[in-house]
């Protein structure tokens, strides 16, 4: 074992030997976690200390102790890539309880339950009031501006009346299918006709996959 921590000690310091003229980040970051001491000369300390430890075993394990070294280049790196993101930090996922009362309220006003409606939320915004998809569906319920005006929601992006509305059109396809909370949600996704053309759930596999997950957050 010594000699083959030799020979990989040996390696390391042939490495940096033949390539000390061009310096590295890695160099860079090392010699600054050894303070001014050469990387070198520490590798070389390192070794006799390292073969003196190899009997010790219990002197190699990490106790949780001592702190992790962190290069001062780290905190600039880091700070670099927030400020070069493109991608917004606003409106994001909203939990449950922020809108829990208006929940209770549609839920209790279109005989609905209150888990479904969540879980309706869930998949479709993931209770974020302001999201837009690609298709122009918007806010928590994911209303399509003729939905909407249909069911006398005037704007999407206001939660009481965007969760009123969807509740009030989830009755609606319950209704329209005897109860079969299955069939309601692939209306909800796909819309009745396409469930009634199929007699059953369409076979999208984004409607297949829609009901399938909103039962999961409904049945946990």
């Amino acid at each position: 074992m010594e000699i083959n921590t030799l020979q990989s000690l040996g390696a390391v310091q042939t490495y940096t030997e033949q390539d000390s003229t061009s310096p590295s980040m890695f160099n860079t970051i090392l010699e600054e976690m050894l303070g001014n001491t050469s990387i070198t000369d520490s590798l070389s300390s390192a070794s006799s200390t390292l073969l003196g430890n190899l009997n010790n075993t219990e002197s190699l394990h990490y106790n949780g102790k001592n702190g992790v070294f962190e290069p001062s280049t780290l905190n600039a790196i880091l700070s670099a890539t927030q400020q070069n993101s493109s991608v917004p930090m606003k409106n994001t996922a909203i939990a449950n309880e922020s809108y829990s009362d208006i929940i209770s309220q549609a839920a209790s006003k279109y005989n609905l339950p209150d888990k479904l409606i969540s879980a309706v939320i869930k998949q479709e915004s993931n209770f974020n009031n302001s999201i837009v998809s690609h298709a122009g569906a918007q806010g928590l319920m994911q209303l399509m501006p003729g939905t909407a005006k249909f069911l006398g929601v005037k704007d999407s992006f206001d939660p009481a009346q965007n969760v009123m509305g969807g509740a009030k059109y989830l009755r609606q396809m319950l209704n329209q299918f005897g109860g079969n909370i299955e069939l309601a949600l692939a209306a909800y996704n796909a819309g009745p006709g396409n469930v009634k053309k199929h007699d059953g759930i369409p076979p999208f596999k984004e409607t297949q996959q829609y009901v399938k997950k909103v039962l999961g957050y409904f049945n946990a």
